[in-house]
């Protein structure tokens, strides 16, 4: 049974997506990117491994990843629009997993931002990825998230964490 599809991971599979991208097409910037990948890498690790719906969200991001890295390859628009939006929603990540993500707001651009992203992924993205994206755009408008912090943003999209891991971890590796 196919795993349900939810938009954070699209979110955040994008994002992953374009990282990957950036350190495999720019090793000279690399360095660049190192604080990048420890707070992409903490928000995998601290907000969506321990919370059963942010587990859903990683799967969805290895479900769809090799084809939003194939995308960003051949489509310089999404390969931009991705990185733009891996930098800008850095430091109000790694505020979220520094303990601060009360004292950062999601706004009114950054949703725009994310939201002409998703509509350039259902123009270029393989009818599965472009069904997923209706589906959970439709299920949770991201317009709702405008004015709350990123905390309150992560209890609504994945929940608080549990305290213990489910063993083995329900997630799927490639």
């Amino acid at each position: 049974m196919p795993l349900p599809r939810t938009r954070r991971a699209l979110i955040v599979g994008p994002l992953f997506a374009v990282l990957l991208a950036g350190l495999l097409f720019g090793v000279g910037r690399a360095s660049d990117f190192l604080q990048i990948v420890d707070t992409y890498w903490r928000v995998h690790d601290e907000v969506l491994l321990p919370t059963e719906e942010g587990r859903r969200y990683i799967d969805l991001y290895w479900t769809y990843g090799g084809e939003l890295v194939d995308l960003i390859q051949h489509d310089q628009a999404a390969f931009d629009m991705g990185r733009d939006i891996i930098e800008s929603f850095e430091p109000p990540l790694r505020a979220l997993v520094d303990g601060g993500g009360q004292e950062v707001t999601i706004t009114d651009d950054m949703v725009s931002q994310v939201e002409a992203y998703l509509d350039l992924l259902t123009e270029i993205g393989s009818p599965a990825l472009q069904v997923t994206i209706r589906e959970e755009r439709a299920r949770t408008p991201l317009r709702d998230l405008v004015g709350m912090t990123f905390e309150e943003a992560r209890l609504k999209l994945v929940g608080p964490p549990q305290l213990e891991y489910p063993s083995p971890t329900s997630t799927s590796l490639p």
